[in-house]
């Protein structure tokens, strides 16, 4: 990235700080805490057992719950794709999962699991799941034939036929289904939380409300975003570079 595109970058966040304070201002803390307030309340939060306590046990149903998203999403796209029956038997469950508000997902959960740790993981993946799903279907469909034929032709086994032509082919899609994956990771896992349990990010979130206390919301809120942004950039990072080196290879 160059310079200037840094310099673009640091005026939008600059920005954003400042309507973010002049919002406040004009709202009032009660109802908006201003971002110094905010990182305060952060600070004194992170001193506390209970933040980290509460902060690992999100970071634990958020880990389940993106890995069984990924892998069963690649899984069954990876199939899919390839077959065409498949596809259409499973397009009925793509079309809800993705067209039902997550609120919804939520209470069901509720009903059916109850509150904690497996109603949060299950909606997380149920609602996770379908964009990995798509992107992987729709990247082994845009595989060109002959890659196919060729590797019947040398008599690849199933492994060298993901390794060699669907994965490099679906990576672009793949990393990008990924970064989404994340990002709305934490956000569906915020709102179960606040909905359905007795600890974890989302339940303090719903406490600060309650007690009417800004600053501590809005730095619950600021630990959410700061989860996102690591999740972006020093985890996906990373995989979005290798995939990118993976496709040039081949």
């Amino acid at each position: 990235m160059s310079l200037q595109l840094r310099l673009w970058y640091l005026a939008g966040m600059v920005s954003l700080l400042a309507g973010w304070h002049l919002t406040a201002i004009t709202m009032g803390e009660m109802v908006l805490a201003t971002p110094l307030h905010t990182l305060a309340a952060f600070c004194q939060m992170a001193l506390q057992r209970e933040f980290w306590e509460h902060l690992l046990i999100s970071a634990v149903r958020l880990f389940y719950a993106l890995s069984i998203a990924t892998v069963v999403g690649l899984l069954l796209g990876l199939i899919a794709g390839r077959i065409a029956a498949v596809k259409m038997f499973l397009e009925p469950l793509r079309w809800l999962l993705m067209s039902i508000p997550p609120v919804i997902v939520v209470l069901l959960a509720m009903l059916w699991l109850g509150m904690g740790t497996a109603m949060v993981v299950f909606i997380t993946t149920c609602l996770l799941m379908p964009a990995v799903y798509v992107n992987t279907q729709k990247g082994v469909e845009s595989i060109d034939h002959k890659w196919i034929e060729l590797a019947q032709a040398y008599r690849f086994s199933i492994w060298q036929k993901v390794t060699a032509i669907y994965l490099p082919a679906i990576s672009p899609s793949l990393a990008a289904a990924l970064v989404l994956v994340c990002c709305n990771g934490v956000r569906i896992l915020v709102l179960a939380e606040v909905l359905g349990t007795h600890n974890g990010l989302g339940y303090q979130v719903a406490n600060a409300r309650s007690a009417f206390n800004s600053a501590e919301l809005y730095a619950w809120v600021l630990m959410s975003l700061l989860i996102v942004a690591w999740l972006e950039f020093f985890l996906l990072g990373p995989v979005q570079k290798a995939m990118n080196r993976w496709q040039t290879w081949r």
